[in-house]
């Protein structure tokens, strides 16, 4: 795998969205959405997973972009829009013999239902789609069907004589055509306000079942009307977290920035006709001179002189000459061209989204910055440690104790400078009831390097011990017993000065250089990881009472005696009656209890 698809992997967001795998040229060649993006286009990297088609596909991703969304609906309405717009080469070949699937409102029927289908068939019924995404089409069908209670069986309507109705009316998942509950007409407009839903259409839908719910309110039929103001209650909701379409269908470009140091970030959302078409990342130097709105109204007057700009901008930033900028960007496109903060509950939605991505895009670009210190920094000490290659496989270990109590060791593993957490272990130190720091160091390091031989595991390049020159002597004693090509080395806090056993003079390496920054980061999570275990058996072993000891006595059983006696020396000196009036003790346990303490007067 290549390093900088290795990196970009790493910085990828958990978060449901659209991923666009880009080949050498830039060119956008894979299209696709998940629930959580890094799982996802992590798995196209793992061989085991892969097929022809998508070894060809991996073959060719030089870069990995991607549009965080707020659900995985977002994100397969996003999906298929950018498809349509960009025409991937590899979303048509990846794909399997079978048709793509879509969304189908069968209108020829007397009674229409919203159905999942692979066909495409030229008659009356109305096709949405295509998706890429056969589970997030079936959800979508069946959130429609679920708001606008419509019919799902394909029974005909009427019901035979003692026919009864399918259990979807009988949980209030389906209005009731069959029963009569409500007419044929009145389930069409049903179907056709669910239609409108699924063309974006929110605004119209809901007005016409507002209609509808007065209609019946005016006729005194409630329970038609409140079974009205339920969907349109649904349908609000579902509309709330519905970023990816705008409800207004306008032309219009969204635009936030922020500035991080001497950089700043700038992010441009495009929304055509109410859709949002895909995202715009520039990068600003020299920016901790300037201002947000100095930011935006540059790219501004730059960007739209290129592309033609959009009936409204929206930007969060406060622009200096915007009158003067939007004359000059109607002159361009031959129409007003407004420039305005976001005001709508729409807008707003779609700032907080881009708002989202925007501190996504900041910390994978941070991620970058830092795999490439990492990258100088394992070279640099490559060169410092006199190594024949560089140490992408750091090992550190630490001890941690209180007076020789509770004595455990952490090691820790770095791959490449981050962390590989999954290789992470903890020891319970087994040959030391006090405190000996170097004698723990050699065991753990015995034990480490005992397992990786017996496993015929990788060894690693280099390891690090949380010391001075005695604790990496006994290290250097625990690694003499095995024949492995093992650098060792040890860090002292104090002066940050690190022992090597090719020299008696410690080794200092400039102050926040890449190289030390490697090994102090080592070392503080070896520190961290050694600590919280430590903490967390203290915390064990002061729960653990001399109760423990009783048999027959549970758990729960001992915490009720510690609260109502308040000691274990109180339940000592406690009589047999007393016991026995606890709750869940009884006089078999009270006499086990009495009996426990008589053998320790």
């Amino acid at each position: 795998m290549k390093d900088k698809i290795r990196h970009k992997l790493d910085s990828l967001p958990s978060s449901p969205g659209v991923y666009l795998m880009k080949d050498r040229a830039r060119g956008i060649i894979y299209i696709g959405k998940a629930s959580s993006i890094k799982k996802r286009v992590s798995s196209y990297f793992h061989s085991s997973a892969r097929d022809p088609k998508t070894r060809m596909l991996v073959k060719h991703i030089e870069d990995i972009d991607f549009i965080a969304t707020d659900s995985e609906i977002e994100a397969l309405l996003l999906e298929n829009t950018l498809i349509k717009k960009h025409k991937p080469k590899y979303n048509i070949r990846l794909k399997d013999d079978k048709r793509y699937p879509y969304i189908c409102v069968t209108l020829e029927e007397d009674y229409p239902r919203v159905i999942y289908t692979r066909k495409l068939a030229q008659n009356r019924n109305r096709y949405f789609g295509p998706y890429t995404d056969a589970r997030a089409a079936r959800n979508t069908i069946s959130m429609i069907n679920a708001i606008f209670k419509l019919k799902t069986c394909k029974r005909k309507i009427p019901l035979k004589p003692g026919e009864r109705p399918c259990i979807n009316y009988q949980i209030n998942r389906c209005s009731g055509v069959c029963t009569g509950q409500i007419t044929g007409q009145e389930y069409r407009s049903l179907v056709e306000n669910a239609v409108q839903f699924l063309e974006g259409n929110i605004g119209p839908a809901l007005e016409s079942l507002h209609r509808k719910m007065e209609e019946y309110s005016s006729r005194m039929d409630f329970e038609k009307a409140a079974q009205v103001r339920d969907i349109i209650y649904d349908i609000q909701k579902t509309a709330e977290n519905q970023k990816v379409h705008v409800p207004s269908g306008l032309d219009q470009d969204y635009i936030t920035a922020v500035i991080q140091g001497p950089e700043a970030v700038l992010l441009l959302f495009e929304f055509r006709k109410g859709v949002l078409l895909g995202r715009k990342i520039s990068v600003f130097a020299g920016a901790d001179y300037s201002t947000r709105g100095g930011i935006v109204r540059s790219f501004i007057l730059d960007f739209y002189q290129r592309e033609d700009p959009p009936a409204r901008i929206i930007t969060d930033s406060r622009i200096e000459d915007r009158e003067i900028i939007e004359a000059f960007l109607k002159n361009r496109s031959s129409r007003t061209v407004k420039i305005i903060p976001p005001v709508s509950h729409d807008d707003r939605g779609v700032m907080s989204l881009m708002n989202k991505n925007i501190d996504l895009i900041i910390a994978e670009r941070e991620a970058r910055l830092q795999s490439g210190d990492a990258e100088k920094g394992l070279e640099d000490l490559r060169k410092a440690l006199d190594m024949d290659s560089r140490p992408d496989v750091i090992e550190c270990f630490d001890i941690s104790n209180l007076q020789g109590t509770f004595s455990v060791a952490s090691m820790v593993q770095f791959r490449n400078g981050e962390p590989a957490r999954s290789e992470y272990r903890r020891y319970k130190i087994r040959g030391y009831e006090n405190q000996n720091d170097p004698g723990m160091i050699h065991e753990v390091v015995s034990r480490r390097l005992q397992h990786l031989v017996n496993e015929e595991q990788e060894i690693p390049d280099l390891m690090v011990i949380d010391g001075g020159t005695t604790q990496l002597g006994r290290a250097l004693e625990a690694a003499a017993n095995f024949s492995v090509p093992v650098k060792i080395i040890s860090i002292a806090k104090r002066m940050e000065e690190i022992f090597t056993p090719e020299s008696p003079e410690p080794l200092r390496l400039d102050a926040g250089s890449p190289a030390l920054r490697i090994i102090q980061q080592v070392r503080d999570e070896a520190h961290r990881f050694a600590i919280s275990y430590h903490r967390k058996l203290r915390e064990k072993g002061a729960t653990k009472s001399v109760l423990d000891s009783v048999p027959g006595l549970g758990h729960s059983a001992r915490n009720a005696l510690l609260a109502h006696f308040r000691s274990v020396e109180n339940v000592k000196k406690a009589s047999v009656e007393e016991l026995e009036a606890m709750p869940g003790i009884g006089p078999k346990t009270a006499a086990r209890i009495r009996e426990f303490f008589k053998g320790r007067e």
